[in-house]
């Protein structure tokens, strides 16, 4: 796809939220891009400058983006617009419209996938057509964090909690029969496992008629089954809590929930491995919390300015938490097919397989927003899995299988 030409896929209804998504996402980069560039650009919310435009269907993006150019800048009167204007807005236009280019790429990734430093490269030589200097490019690159993904890629740089967790996956995801006593061995060696059986065993949802006060007991009362998925989701738990991202496990625990759910309604996927590939899905979110301070204050203002996590990933990291998390799932001996799954599960036309179509329903299933919108995408995962949206939005996930782990989460 030639540089600048953005791509049409959004629904007549949609045009005036599209392009507004897409003004907010390039002021938040403009915003960093001038920051780097050393230019004070205005203060004011960035949320509030793109709300003033008009949402007619007639305002095109470029329409938009002159007036956001000189929003950010502090400035709106037609003097500073002239060919004399000073130094500093004509730069901040610049940086305006090298940001609605690489915003434009990435709207483009579902048709035509470009790594970062391939898109960079690509606007960098047309940036004189494109009225700005080459050098602003320069600026992206030097927000990138290149050392983080092989710090954390091999399970280097994680909590402590991450070794426990890596042992007990190791002896609890292959699918087969587990004894009491089996299991009862594995949960006593780890105060975790141990108290959350217990915990899920005495809770509402069970509701014994005297405590439990053993793992033994507790797992003979919920039963093997129920056991397992317990253990498999609370080694997680101290993982996702050592990093500050509760509201992720909780997201990953309803994921679990759903895709175990969903497996009944399409061949692709077996309930138990869609209930771990719920559970370990977004595992390489962890990682920005690893990342030096100052990425991660990029990270979170990006984000808060409007722009999806995978967006802001591939921005400072050159690969989202899929690929991040996949390098780790393969480190703790995850099948291929599985790793292959959570790696593409933001991007499912890079993968062969099916499993990481399914796993993009579950995300879209979630409202989670973790990616630019796509109804491309969507609608060739639904082909891929044979799933429609009419079995996505009727899926129950009120079984007594999947509410173990509700309690598990809620604990």
């Amino acid at each position: 796809m030639t540089v600048g030409a953005r791509p049409s896929r959004k629904e007549p209804g949609d045009i005036d939220a599209a392009i507004l998504a897409h003004c907010r996402r390039v002021a938040a980069l403009a915003m960093e891009i001038s920051r780097m560039a050393g230019l004070s650009a205005s203060t004011q919310p960035l949320e509030e400058q793109a709300a003033r435009f008009d949402h007619s269907l007639e305002l095109t993006s470029h329409t938009a983006l002159a007036r956001l150019a000189w929003e950010v800048a502090g400035r709106d009167d037609k003097e500073d617009r002239a060919p004399g204007a000073p130094r500093q807005h004509r730069a901040m236009a610049g940086i305006v419209r090298l940001c609605s280019l690489v915003d434009e790429q990435f709207e483009a990734l579902p048709y035509d996938y470009k790594d970062v430093d391939t898109i960079l490269d690509e606007i960098q030589t047309f940036a004189p057509l494109e009225g700005f200097h080459p050098a602003l490019v320069e600026h992206f690159r030097q927000m990138r964090c290149r050392d983080l993904p092989q710090q954390i890629r091999c399970g280097a740089g994680l909590p402590v909690e991450a070794l426990a967790a890596r042992r007990a996956f190791r002896a609890l995801a292959l699918e087969r029969e587990y004894e009491v006593r089996e299991l009862a061995a594995s949960a006593v060696t780890d105060p975790v496992l141990a108290a959350s059986l217990i915990r899920v065993a005495n809770s509402s949802l069970y509701s014994p008629s005297a405590k439990l006060s053993s793992v033994s007991q507790a797992i003979s009362y919920i039963g093997t089954v129920e056991a397992r998925k317990v253990m498999l989701a609370a080694v997680l738990r101290p993982l996702f809590a050592s990093a500050g991202l509760t509201r992720l496990w909780t997201h990953s625990v309803a994921a679990a929930q759903f895709s175990s759910a969903l497996a009944g309604q399409t061949e692709c996927v077996g309930a138990e491995q869609g209930l771990i590939l719920g559970l370990v899905h977004d595992f390489g979110a962890m990682a920005v919390q690893f990342a030096p301070r100052e990425t991660r204050d990029i990270y979170a203002r990006l984000v808060e300015r409007g722009c999806p996590a995978t967006y802001a990933e591939r921005l400072l990291f050159g690969c989202d938490h899929g690929e991040i998390g996949a390098d780790i799932l393969a480190h703790w001996d995850f099948s291929g097919s599985q790793v292959e799954a959570v790696r593409f599960h933001h991007q499912p036309e890079r993968s062969n397989g099916n499993l990481a179509a399914f796993l993009y329903l579950v995300e879209f299933w979630s409202g989670q927003d973790e990616d630019l919108p796509s109804f491309i995408r969507v609608g060739d995962c639904l082909s891929r899995t044979g799933l429609s949206l009419e079995e996505l939005t009727q899926t129950s996930t009120r079984g007594s299988a999947l509410k173990t782990l509700q309690a598990l989460a809620q604990s």
